[in-house]
């Protein structure tokens, strides 16, 4: 399956509108009681973006669950009104590195997105 440039150029937008979202994203984290739900419909957003973008593809690679797992932990932690805020703000950022680390690979069988691997040992205390 070759792509067009047509299409190259339609993902380049999509990783593009991704970049925009997370930027939001960071802004908005200023103020997590006031615009979680702002940042709820970005990470929405994001991923729905993933999704769209994988299911062009026909790889078998492409996992998408330990990103929504980790968006829906970011959920709960800005519904929790808890102290946390440095935290959540912490991991609101790994969020949007991650999507923005997304890379395409135009192989000869296809298109293949990889999504780097989440590991939030790093946010663990007294280990």
């Amino acid at each position: 399956m070759d792509l067009t440039e047509k299409e190259r150029l339609l993902l380049v937008e999509k990783k593009e509108e991704i970049r925009r979202l997370t930027e939001d994203i960071i802004d908005f984290s200023a103020d997590l009681e006031k615009n979680k739900t702002e940042i709820k419909k970005r990470v929405s957003s994001i991923l729905s973006l993933i999704s769209t973008i994988a299911s062009y593809t026909n790889s078998k690679n492409i996992q998408m669950h330990p990103l929504q797992n980790f968006a829906t932990h970011i959920f709960y932690q800005l519904e929790m009104k808890t102290k946390l805020t440095r935290v959540i703000t912490t991991e609101l950022e790994i969020f949007c590195n991650i999507v923005n680390s997304l890379t395409f690979n135009f192989t000869k069988i296809g298109l293949r997105v990889d999504i780097q691997k989440i590991d939030l040992s790093i946010l663990r205390t007294g280990k």
